[in-house]
């Protein structure tokens, strides 16, 4: 019996001594989180970033007072010693993920925030041919203008070719783009693949997505048998690139090319173009597959599968024909369109991916 009550007293006594640090542990915790709660629900913060700080101080909170439970400290320490660490290893992770990923992909996916660094490469676009080929050896001078001849290529920094020549890529040619670096042309590109010899865009690393392949205010380029994948978004001299394919106010031919893993707005946009699109597959886009904003053209004979939003998303559409499409994705297929929505479904297919059953 007395063993008992001696026992009981000792755990009094020590609930007595620890009590003003659970106090201080109750009302630390509470003050952090009713913050995190405002600041997510009245100050828009992103519920991903919401997650990680509610979720990680949770976590080393526990860490904390498990391992303090006997030590004697003041107020003050505790707090130092307890919110300190915490705040410095979110900072750390931060700072890591924003400096490896230039892309954003994994920084928009940690704290929702969806940034595109701007590059500012405006010099470049009326550079003589001579300066770009010394600049960038990779590309070779021919007849017609600048030449990628067929190999395999590492580009670590953006590639601008400028205006009043023709890049021309040969069958066979893969090209890596390290973290959110890309290709901006202010000329044709003239990407001719063939079945046996397709020619690829990718990423360096496929988790740090690079940024995209876009062409600038220029005659026609032709897109046959190329395959695109893991791609992002960019922001060039002021112009933003949405997609891994991107046309502003440049005419295009897009056949027999697959886009697969895009994580930009969209896998392929035209922004006052003129495009024939046919015979392509497009799979697994973040957002849009295909958008053309403005412009004209056709649209026909393609694949969409497991777009998140829209597989077509047309705006000011009257001047694009838009049929024998097939759209497929776990809502049953989505095309939008500003004008005569019914009548363009009713010339393509829209249907549940196998994701969707």
């Amino acid at each position: 019996m007395d063993f008992a009550s001696s026992e009981l007293g000792a755990k009094i006594r020590n609930f007595q001594r620890r009590k003003p640090q659970l106090i201080l542990a109750a009302v630390t915790v509470a003050i952090v989180l009713l913050i995190l709660l405002v600041a997510q629900v009245f100050l828009g913060m992103p519920k991903p970033l919401f997650f990680l700080f509610g979720g990680t101080f949770l976590a080393w909170t526990a860490v904390y007072w498990l391992l303090s439970r006997r030590a004697q400290k003041t107020p003050l320490k505790h707090l130092t010693r307890w919110l300190l660490p915490w705040i410095a290893a979110i900072a750390l992770f931060l700072g890591v993920v924003f400096f490896v990923d230039r892309g954003g992909w994994l920084w928009f996916r940690v704290t929702g925030y969806d940034v595109t660094l701007a590059e500012d490469r405006q010099k470049q676009v009326d550079i003589s041919l001579d300066e770009f080929v010394a600049e960038h050896p990779q590309f070779e001078l021919d007849a017609a203008g600048l030449r990628l001849p067929k190999g395999e290529y590492t580009f670590k920094d953006t590639v601008v070719v400028p205006q009043g020549t023709t890049l021309t890529i040969d069958p066979g040619t893969v090209l890596r783009f390290g973290a959110s670096r890309s290709l901006i042309s202010y000329s044709p590109v003239w990407a001719q693949g063939s079945e046996e010899e397709p020619i690829r865009f990718t990423a360096q690393t496929p988790w740090l997505k690079w940024g995209v392949l876009g062409v600038v205010g220029s005659a026609t380029s032709f897109f046959e048998h190329i395959q695109l994948e893991h791609s992002r978004q960019a922001l060039v001299n002021d112009v933003d690139f949405f997609a891994g394919l991107s046309l502003i106010e440049a005419d295009g031919v897009i056949r027999n090319s697959t886009f697969e893993n895009i994580f930009g707005k969209d896998a392929l946009n035209a922004r006052m173009s003129e495009v024939i699109i046919e015979d392509n597959v497009f799979r697994n886009a973040y957002k849009d597959c295909l958008d053309l904003d403005g412009g004209s053209g056709e649209v026909s004979s393609n694949l969409f599968v497991d777009c998140d939003d829209e597989g077509i998303d047309l705006s000011d559409n009257e001047a694009v024909d838009v049929f024998d499409n097939t759209i497929l994705d776990i809502r049953g297929g989505r095309l939008a369109a500003d004008q005569n929505q019914e009548a363009i479904e009713a010339q393509n297919t829209l249907g549940y991916s196998g994701n969707g059953q």
